[in-house]
């Protein structure tokens, strides 16, 4: 009986202890960094793709030139950045973080992208027809597109043993939407991890 009853509380005892191990454990960072876990495409990547390559397209000659021969700012719409990786990317938030950089630099506007539109168009069409037509927005007074912006991310992975060298190239163009000359190209490629595997997994 005393053998069952120690035997018994060993179970309870290593159960306890599992449960305990299972737990996750959560801690979190500030804003702008990056947990690195996995040597994945992160938050601080984005960061430094979104801050590096449009510094480098306000200040290039071709862009100046464009913007000083315009009475306003140059509109910028952000197209999609397509994803030509080996791994999952969510390149969206590039998008949506090249916007908000373009918005916040003063130097152009940025057109909202197309899949907002159905929800504006929506918006004004209510509008007149169901408010006072003094108040009612006005159709065909959209601001048009000068420019699109668009790119893509792609790796280069090098591997050898337990260790991987993974280095992420990033390319846009600034496209003039009239003419559909190249305003600016850029190429980035700071991006660049060596990711050591444990030699004992589990």
């Amino acid at each position: 009986m005393k053998k069952y009853a120690l035997l018994v509380v060993a179970i309870v005892l290593m159960a306890m202890l599992m449960s305990c191990s299972s737990s996750a454990s959560v801690s979190r960072v500030q804003t702008g960094t990056a947990a690195e876990l996995s040597g994945d495409w992160n938050e601080r990547d984005v960061e430094i793709i979104c801050s590096s390559m449009l510094d480098e397209m306000f200040h290039s000659p071709r862009y100046m030139e464009y913007s000083s021969g315009m009475s306003r700012r140059p509109r910028i719409r952000v197209g999609s950045f397509v994803n030509e990786s080996d791994e999952h990317i969510d390149t969206s938030i590039v998008t949506r973080k090249m916007q908000d950089a373009i918005f916040s630099s003063g130097l152009a506007d940025f057109v909202s992208e197309r899949s907002f539109l159905s929800d504006l168009h929506y918006e004004q069409d209510y509008g007149l027809m169901n408010a006072n037509p003094d108040e009612a927005a006005s159709i065909g007074n959209e601001a048009a597109a000068d420019l699109l912006l668009q790119g893509s991310v792609q790796t280069i992975v090098q591997k050898s043993g337990r260790q991987e060298v993974r280095t992420y190239y990033v390319y846009a163009q600034l496209v003039d939407v009239e003419t559909a000359l190249t305003v600016w190209t850029g190429m980035n490629d700071e991006i660049s991890k060596v990711i050591t595997e444990p030699s004992v997994r589990w």
